[in-house]
């Protein structure tokens, strides 16, 4: 039981973390009395056209920050808070001012900035007249087709399906959710590795030519599985009959070159007891080593190398 919690807990992570690379975040300030319908005009036009939203990309420190950067106009600024905080692949902030009389008669000034990660941000501006809520609809839907225009014009689009499906895509090392996936990638290279349990990890480089669409296809190979594990004898009786052999070569030779008492000579050399002795033990050893060999048992356990995706592993088989 603990295992299957544990195993739904990081699947969990595994998608909160895809789906929060894949999302949009959105940040609206300005007059406060608008920011909500604000806020849900940009919401509703991003899920009306295929986007998931997360309504809090940063920590409110960052937040701030990135207000800040936006008062001095400073897009730099801006960004490098965005590469460096935002949860999300990319984020919209949206700015309205108000100025003017009461309800339907007041002018609002909405200002739009969308940031997209290894992207130059991209900023478009709508006046609305005497803006009623119908046409402040009008001006934020505007306002968002123009960014998301805007955007695309800068960047090129990667779409990338994969077989099997629903394989996990890192981009540059940061992880861009899951097959089939579309995303905005600014102009250039980048490394695209697909992943998927039991299969083998797929890295490439991939092109991306700025305004124009790039479609990767990634078929996975399957892991090859594991060889079976084969016991072998043990090279002991071998040794033993190898040495057995040699050692009755030695007896021969000794006997052999053994010298008779001819009476010639005060000393002579006579290894004919030793030779026999060394060769009747070199017997007896291969002897040994002939029984061992045919009735021994095959090994029981060898080295074994095992493929996985990503690498090998090096273990110790044994059988029972």
């Amino acid at each position: 039981m603990r295992r299957v919690l544990t195993i739904l807990v990081l699947m969990l992570a595994v998608w909160t973390r895809s789906a929060r690379a894949s999302s949009v975040g959105v940040v609206v300030t300005g007059d406060s009395a608008m920011q909500s319908q604000v806020r849900a005009l940009v919401e509703g036009w991003l899920r009306a056209n295929g986007h998931s939203v997360l309504p809090a990309p940063f920590t409110p420190d960052a937040t701030n920050k990135l207000i800040d950067c936006i008062v001095l106009e400073d897009t730099s600024c801006a960004r490098k808070i965005v590469e460096t905080h935002a949860t999300t692949s990319a984020v919209v902030f949206a700015r309205v001012e108000v100025t003017g009389g009461p309800a339907g008669a007041r002018d609002m000034v909405l200002t739009g900035y969308w940031f997209e990660r290894g992207s130059e941000p991209v900023a478009e501006k709508r006046m609305c007249d005497k803006c009623s809520d119908t046409a402040l609809v009008t001006a934020g839907d505007e306002l968002m087709t123009a960014l998301a225009g805007s955007k695309l014009k800068t960047v090129g689009q990667l779409h990338i399906t994969s077989s099997p499906s629903g394989a996990q895509v890192v981009i540059d090392g940061a992880d861009s959710g899951v097959t089939p996936l579309d995303v905005a990638l600014a102009p250039g290279d980048h490394k695209v590795t697909i992943s998927s349990d039991g299969h083998l990890d797929d890295a490439r480089s991939v092109t991306i030519v700025q305004g124009k669409p790039t479609t990767l296809e990634i078929t996975l190979s399957v892991v090859p599985p594991t060889p079976p594990f084969v016991a072998g004898r043990s090279k002991l009786p071998l040794v033993a009959i190898g040495g057995g052999g040699a050692l009755v070569l030695v007896g021969i030779v000794l006997f052999a070159t053994s010298e008779t008492d001819t009476g010639e000579k005060p000393e002579y050399r006579d290894t004919r007891a030793l030779g026999i002795g060394v060769a009747i033990g070199g017997a007896a050893l291969a002897a040994v080593g002939a029984y061992l060999w045919f009735t021994s048992k095959p090994a029981d356990s060898a080295p074994t190398v095992s493929l996985v995706p990503g690498g090998a592993t090096l273990g110790w088989g044994r059988t029972f």
